[in-house]
């Protein structure tokens, strides 16, 4: 999407970075006595860069973490015109899982991208997400929040990447 040039620049590259710090830091923290996590990244969108970013920063701190990475495929506008799939197979049972994803707003995205995990019984699903807008319309609280901003319905917010690498979140 491109960023009109009216946008303010909520977070900037080292904000970003730094919100990525203490998000990984809480997840190790809600993940304590978890010896496995599995990390899944919501595509299309910033929240698979996000995930590799946010799993790479756990690797660093806690190197004995057992840690599986795969993405959640959700078509955004139309979720129930196709199948949400997890890219890889992996049995969730028993196992905490970690979803990430760039922007929150309504909860839309993350009430279908659960639709997968029904056919488990994982024992913890923490969510993860950079900004939150908190307009929430579904019943899906992130448990873990790198920015949250009060917005209007009528502002839009974007992460823009470059290389994979979060830049800046934009307002307008």
């Amino acid at each position: 999407m491109l960023i009109p040039s009216t946008a303010q620049k909520i977070l900037d590259k080292d904000k970003i970075e730094l919100k990525l710090d203490r998000m990984a830091y809480q997840a190790l923290e809600l993940t304590f006595d978890d010896d496995e996590l599995i990390v899944l990244g919501i595509e299309p969108g910033g929240g698979l860069a996000l995930a590799k970013t946010i799993m790479q920063k756990i690797q660093q701190t806690d190197a004995t973490k057992r840690i599986q990475f795969s993405s959640i495929y959700i078509n955004k506008p139309e979720p129930l015109k196709e199948a949400v799939i997890i890219k890889d197979e992996i049995d969730f049972n028993g196992k905490t899982i970690l979803i990430i994803d760039d922007v929150g707003n309504t909860g839309r995205t993350l009430f279908y991208a659960l639709q997968p995990l029904t056919k488990f019984q994982p024992k913890k699903i923490i969510i993860a997400i950079l900004v939150d807008r908190m307009h929430k319309t579904f019943p899906i609280k992130a448990d873990i929040v790198g920015f949250p901003i009060a917005t209007t319905f009528n502002n839009h917010i974007i992460v823009q990447f470059e290389n994979n690498n979060a830049e800046g979140a934009y307002l307008f």
